[in-house]
């Protein structure tokens, strides 16, 4: 996929189903071994000079490429900044910040189309937004030194300031530090008294809520944000936890808690989303570890242009919520997992010979139960480990049939139906909901799961 770094797929695992990598090597089965045989690189030693010219020649390629990303960074970043000081005299500090979004959303999906070698990522284009918007207040500030206040005649000075303070607000992490060195630079280059205070940034002004839906694996997650004009807007982060990972899949303002209950809900689905309500969070630690962060060269790719669009404002506005739950919230030790892989293993065990005496009962070692409880939780909170819905069967399903041999994973999948029976009736799932497991269970394809380039798109809002 275009969002992957051409230098990591040589060392990528095979088990990378879609867009993904899990953390364990694909497993040798005791029918058929690997369908691709591992090369062994510990039977013949690689001279130390061939080896060193081979790293050497992978530091260059990424030199060159890191450049020419850079380039193409900078040519789209410069008239998206000209565009926005364009824009500035004529918009509230909250619009331009909202203009900045929508362009970074068109931008990066357009840049997304490209070939792999000229791939620009958000951070990429991000930090040349930052170096564009700087070089237009440096511009503007050294035309107009006889000036000595932001106001009066300085107002395309007050314009590319008002630009560069929106990127800062809007980026996250090392990004927002890079743009705020930056403004800390120009400000002490031009004058302190010339140039307003070091912007504060986002801050939550009232109570983070949330909600889960049927299944408990999907969140919704509001908190206001002061706007410019004084009001407050509801910020909804669309959580979907079904997967290897918890993968922010919608994510927007909202006028009130109220709209973005309804656009959550819609997200989900009447069935799964059906008598939900948005309350105080219960568990600030499981909030914490689904909120989203940056993941670098490992997110998954696949963003729409809506996602594109929040993918720094959203993780920054998530920074700030952790900051509120940090300093509300006082330390307590998490709560153990209701299951784990290994209870799981023992509970299905039980559960087979209870409901299913007619068959060959698998001892609780059993490969095949300690396989299938170890590919139900890769890398999600494993205080999510019980949860059970049609999105998860379905993507426990795929990942089976690409990570194990074919007689292997058949003989998993075909343990799938009791699996989310067992499951279903150890989080008292009601029926007409359990029901919705089944299909994918028995092995039919989700359509909502489906990448374009026949992977798997974990950003998808699915709809339960």
């Amino acid at each position: 996929m275009p969002s992957q770094d051409p230098l990591l797929t040589a060392v990528k695992p095979k088990s990378y189903s879609g867009a993904m990598p899990v953390s364990r090597k694909r497993k040798k089965t005791r029918k058929s071994g690997h369908k691709h045989p591992p090369q062994s690189f510990g039977s013949r030693a690689v001279p130390g000079n061939d080896l060193a010219a081979a790293f050497a020649g992978l530091s260059e390629r990424r030199r060159r490429l890191d450049g020419r990303r850079a380039a193409l960074a900078a040519a789209a970043a410069k008239p998206m900044v000209a565009e926005l000081v364009g824009l500035a005299a004529t918009r509230t500090d909250t619009e331009l910040g909202d203009e900045l979004c929508a362009r970074l959303g068109r931008t990066l999906a357009e840049l997304d189309k490209a070939p792999t070698d000229d791939h620009v990522g958000p951070n990429a284009l991000a930090e040349a937004v930052v170096d564009a918007a700087v070089a237009a207040a440096s511009t503007t500030l050294s035309a107009n030194t006889e000036n000595t206040t932001l106001d009066g005649n300085a107002e395309s000075r007050q314009d590319a300031w008002r630009v560069l303070t929106a990127v800062a607000a809007t980026l996250n992490g090392r990004l927002r530090e890079r743009a705020m060195e930056s403004i800390d630079d120009l400000r002490t280059k031009h004058g302190r008294q010339v140039l307003p205070e070091t912007p504060a940034g986002p801050a939550v002004t009232g109570p983070v809520l949330w909600t889960r839906d049927a299944y408990g694996s999907r969140f919704g997650v509001v908190a206001p944000f002061r706007a410019g004009d004084g009001q407050d807007r509801w910020y909804l982060w669309d959580i979907d936890a079904c997967g290897h990972e918890a993968f922010t899949v919608h994510s927007r303002y909202h006028a009130s808690a109220g709209e973005a209950l309804a656009d959550w809900q819609s997200g989900v689905g009447a069935p799964a989303a059906d008598g939900t309500a948005f309350s105080a969070v219960d568990d600030p630690a499981l909030l914490d570890d689904i909120l989203p962060r940056e993941l670098g060269v490992m997110r998954p790719g696949g963003e729409s242009v809506e996602q594109f669009a929040e993918y720094h404002r959203g993780k920054r506005l998530a920074e700030a919520v952790s900051e509120v739950l940090e300093r509300a919230t006082a330390p307590r030790p998490t709560p153990p997992a209701d299951l784990d892989r290994a209870s799981a293993t023992v509970h299905f065990a039980a559960w087979l010979r209870r409901h299913r005496p007619d068959r060959a009962q698998p001892a609780d070692g059993d490969e095949h139960l300690t396989e299938l409880a170890d590919s139900w939780h890769i890398d999600g909170p494993a205080g999510l480990y019980h949860t059970c819905s049609p999105h998860r069967v379905a993507l426990v399903a795929d990942h089976i049939r690409n990570y194990y041999d074919d007689d292997f994973a058949a003989d998993l999948v075909a343990l799938l139906p009791d699996w989310t029976a067992w499951l279903a009736e150890h989080n008292a799932t009601p029926a007409h909901l359990a029901d919705r497991c089944s299909p994918y269970a028995h092995g039919a394809p989700h359509k909502g799961i489906a990448a374009d380039d026949g992977g798997l798109s974990y950003l998808c809002r699915i709809t339960e």
